[in-house]
């Protein structure tokens, strides 16, 4: 091999070296930014655990919501199947996070179901059926003044609103399903709109039994839950099934304007069979996060997920022990702010709490 030969060998093991110490070096980044676009962000507190903080409800907790002084307010559904006699017609607890206390604030309450804390800081409060009131109140949490919202549409009562929540236009969503009681069903499983000015507007009757109701922080996404699994009072006046073929539960998302109207219904998550979603919470970068459970007595299970704004499932967080049916959730304010309170249903109803790196999205 002459010179010119060595000289041409050297340089191709050179190219050769180079070429792939530069591959080498590039799967490194590219698994490092691999890696780090996979990392899902911190929810929980290092160390985080959950605590019961109330054990005073006597049949189903749900309805968990802070209001703007940090006090939780969460409902005590008092299901005449479980209290047949001297039933209180349901219960609103507060919970002093300051102090640790738990006192009655609202009974009866109507049967209490599902509440939000508006951009006034008013308690608006989804009554449900089963002797309930059926309707959607504003209670002034200063004055204690309460005052109907809505109760009718069309001149049909409704079934039994389940969960609530609002805008920052002061708009109220609400959800309206039987779930329980013999009263009977006059309008179909739908969802609704109360405007400040308290026009009513049904928004969409195609969610075989919706739940949970949750707006986006930027309010151009209105996510609403379904609970659809047998064993439960079927609509005679409909919808006959879920348009989005979900049949165990699942979330479904639509785009809102900026009138409150919606359009384009999609199935955002899609619960794995057996567990339908209940009660929800918003973080302030759009996390959703989903109580989910099975409405088993018998063999309770739950789960709670969280998911990214754009569906993905960020987390999966073990329901507290004990809290066999998870049934709502809420994240505290103020000094509580990093603090997430969930709710849970027979047949050990209770309120829990446990710390976190998000904090909630609140209507302003």
């Amino acid at each position: 091999m002459n010179g010119n030969e060595v000289l041409q060998s050297n340089l191709k093991s050179a190219r050769r070296f180079i070429s792939i110490r530069g591959a080498v070096v590039a799967s490194i980044v590219l698994a490092c930014s691999i890696g780090l676009a996979q990392s899902p962000p911190q929810i929980l507190a290092k160390g985080a655990q959950w605590k019961m903080v109330s054990h005073d409800a006597k049949v189903w907790a749900e309805g968990v919501v802070a209001a703007k002084d940090g006090k939780i307010y969460f409902s005590d559904i008092t299901y005449t199947m479980a209290i047949k006699e001297n039933n209180p017609g349901g219960t609103i607890y507060r919970y002093d996070p300051a102090t640790g206390v738990t006192s009655k604030y609202m009974e009866p309450s109507g049967m209490s179901n599902g509440m939000n804390v508006d951009k006034n800081g008013d308690l608006i409060i989804a009554q449900d059926a089963d002797t309930g009131g059926r309707a959607i109140l504003r209670r002034n949490l200063t004055t204690g003044k309460t005052t109907v919202l809505a109760k009718t549409y069309e001149g049909k009562r409704f079934n039994g609103p389940n969960d609530v929540t609002s805008d920052n236009q002061g708009r109220i969503y609400f959800t309206d399903t039987r779930y329980g009681g013999n009263e009977p069903m006059d309008l179909p499983h739908a969802f609704y709109r109360i405007d400040p000015n308290g026009k009513l507007t049904r928004l969409a009757m195609d969610i075989f039994r919706p739940n949970g109701i949750e707006i986006s922080p930027d309010n151009r996404h209105l996510y609403v839950m379904a609970f659809n699994l047998k064993g439960l009072p079927v609509n005679p006046n409909g919808p006959a099934v879920d348009k989005f073929g979900l049949t165990s539960g699942g979330v479904v998302v639509y785009d809102l304007d900026k009138a409150g109207n919606v359009s384009n219904g999609r199935v955002f998550f899609r619960c794995e069979e057996g567990f339908g979603v209940d009660g929800t919470a918003m973080d302030s970068k759009g996390n959703l996060y989903l109580a989910q459970h099975n409405g088993n007595f018998g063999d309770p299970k739950s789960d709670i997920a969280v998911l990214s704004p754009s569906g993905k499932v960020l987390q999966h967080i073990p329901p507290p022990p004990g809290a066999l049916l998870t049934t709502n959730l809420a994240f505290g304010r103020g000094v509580d702010g990093h603090t997430l309170y969930v709710t849970s249903g027979g047949p050990t109803p209770g309120l829990f709490r446990i710390q976190t790196v998000a904090v909630g999205y609140f209507p302003k």
